[in-house]
């Protein structure tokens, strides 16, 4: 993992800290193998697409979802918003992708 993917994961490690409390967040640590393991995918896959811009975009947008629907994105949405933004930024995104899935 490179550490522009490790520093965006921290951040949202950070929302999940400063907006739930201690009961909601161990709930999401049993569940979070497979919940950071999309948004690592999903980070990685914009910034080799896109670009660490797009990367960020994608990083800021979980937090955001976060922060106001006070859920965690699921591996689906990030796919779908990680697809968008690549596509914003004038990227084809081929349905063989992670994000095409």
């Amino acid at each position: 993992m490179s550490q522009f993917t490790k520093e965006m994961l921290a951040q949202i490690d950070q929302t999940t800290q400063d907006e739930f409390d201690l009961g909601t967040r161990e709930a999401a640590k049993r569940k979070e193998g497979s919940r950071r393991n999309a948004y690592q995918k999903g980070l990685r896959e914009v910034q080799d697409v896109a670009g660490k811009d797009a990367a960020r975009e994608l990083a800021e947008w979980i937090q955001d979802e976060i922060r106001t629907a006070e859920r965690f994105p699921t591996a689906r949405n990030v796919r779908k918003r990680g697809a968008k933004i690549c596509r914003e930024h004038g990227h084809e995104i081929s349905t063989g992708s992670w994000l095409g899935a």
